[in-house]
């Protein structure tokens, strides 16, 4: 497999994730290191003017979830990845286009939940991402993301 460009990966979103293109959700960062992307508040609005809280939630999801998949990837893996547990912490409202971002910080942590993929078909790892808006932080997400082969 192919490592996608950020272009790519939003088209392969709103192919197989079709909530994604409904969202507009657009990769901004998809490497090795870390994931982001972005939401225009115009498809993600509530009724008063500001981030629908389920779209902030699925934004947080989906960058953990674009992050998994693409490291396993390149290791030319393609397990089934699905979220266990997931938490929201909302700190702000948020009354413009927002982005979410996530990486690995611990190298170990991922190393640990390859070898058990690797011996086991299955992993879990856990991890966070954060949620901005106009260079802000508005929203943290928390969750476990198990990958099955």
């Amino acid at each position: 497999m192919s490592k996608l460009n950020p272009a790519q990966w939003t088209e392969y979103l709103h192919e197989h994730i079709p909530v994604c293109k409904a969202m507009g959700i657009e990769v901004l960062e998809a490497n090795w290191k870390g994931s982001r992307i972005r939401l225009p508040l115009c498809e993600n609005m509530n009724h008063r003017d500001t981030a629908f809280g389920g779209s902030i939630s699925t934004a947080g999801i989906l960058v953990c979830w674009l992050l998994i998949n693409l490291r396993m990837r390149e290791l030319q893996e393609s397990p089934k990845i699905v979220v266990q547990t997931s938490e929201t912490s909302f700190l702000a409202p948020i009354a413009d286009a927002f982005e979410a971002g996530c990486q690995i910080d611990d190298e170990a942590q991922w190393d640990r939940f390859l070898n058990i993929y690797q011996k086991k078909g299955r992993g879990r790892l856990q991890l966070t991402s954060t949620i901005y808006s106009t260079g802000n932080i508005a929203a943290q997400h928390a969750g476990s993301f198990v990958s099955i082969k």
